[in-house]
């Protein structure tokens, strides 16, 4: 088997998993948003109905996907190679913009709750839901301070970044967790009447319930690209063969990796 089949199947795979990847997130995006026009009757920013129509579109956007490709970023080939500085900064802005998007959706359903004068965080998916916002709260100001800012020491970058890494794919899997919740108490709610009750699966709750599919599928995705140890970011030195295969392209030929001894440790992590 030659080596340019070896590049065009390994970059191929990944590829093709960031493709799937991208379908994925759309279409739960799309869905959420089809799910509140046609069946909830649209959006408002009033303290009515259809200003809490906002909560489910901005959480699965982006405490779901938005959430996962900035997750994403280290994974991607270009990434591997260079200055480290525009990958962190590229990571943080996309993580401020999932968590600019949760706030949005929380003042929704918050407003949406103080205007009907319903009780606030009652319900395990709003315990769930919260506490996933704290941790991911937690987590980007940490990530900021730590690995963004230049003046932690490198042995505190490798003592917090499995801990890192750790919270960033367990604040994933309960923001999934957060928004089926979510459908499923939006649709025991909404179906509640006799005509349509839940139990007779009208065509909303078939929808709504393929949504929660496609974001417990994206989820899943997203951990597996996650914790695939050939698509991690290599540590200096060091590469798989199938990382390098990825960096390679096709008719190159594959460079020596070499290990330099080092007699300093340096006080800081290097850009």
């Amino acid at each position: 088997m030659n080596q340019d089949f070896l590049i065009r199947m390994a970059s191929g795979w990944f590829y093709l998993s960031c493709l799937v990847l991208g379908s994925l997130g759309s279409m739960c995006i799309l869905f959420a948003v089809y799910w509140m026009q046609y069946w909830r009757g649209g959006f408002a920013w009033d303290g009515s109905i259809y200003m809490f129509n906002w909560h489910p579109v901005l959480m699965v956007s982006g405490m779901v996907v938005l959430y996962g490709a900035a997750s994403l970023v280290y994974r991607l080939p270009q990434s591997w190679v260079g200055p480290k500085l525009p990958w962190k900064l590229l990571h943080a802005a996309l993580h401020l913009m999932a968590f600019i998007l949760t706030v949005v959706g929380l003042v929704a359903v918050f407003q949406f709750h103080s205007h009907s004068n319903i009780a606030h965080l009652y319900s395990l998916h709003s315990w769930l839901g919260i506490t996933t916002v704290v941790l991911f709260a937690c987590q980007w100001f940490l990530g900021f301070a730590v690995f963004l800012l230049p003046w932690a020491s490198l042995w505190l970058r490798s003592l917090l970044k499995p801990i890192h890494v750790f919270f960033g794919a367990s604040i994933l899997s309960l923001s999934v967790a957060s928004v089926i919740s979510g459908i499923n108490e939006k649709l025991f709610f909404s179906l509640k009447n006799a005509t349509k009750p839940y139990a007779s699966l009208p065509s909303e709750a078939v929808f709504a319930n393929c949504i929660g599919l496609l974001v417990v599928a994206f989820g899943l995705l997203v951990l597996y690209v996650l914790l695939a140890s050939s698509w991690k970011r290599p540590e200096p030195g060091i590469l798989t063969d199938r990382q390098l295969l990825l960096q390679l392209g096709p008719g190159s030929r594959p460079f020596p990796v070499t290990y330099m001894p080092v007699t300093t440790r340096q006080p800081r992590e290097p850009w």
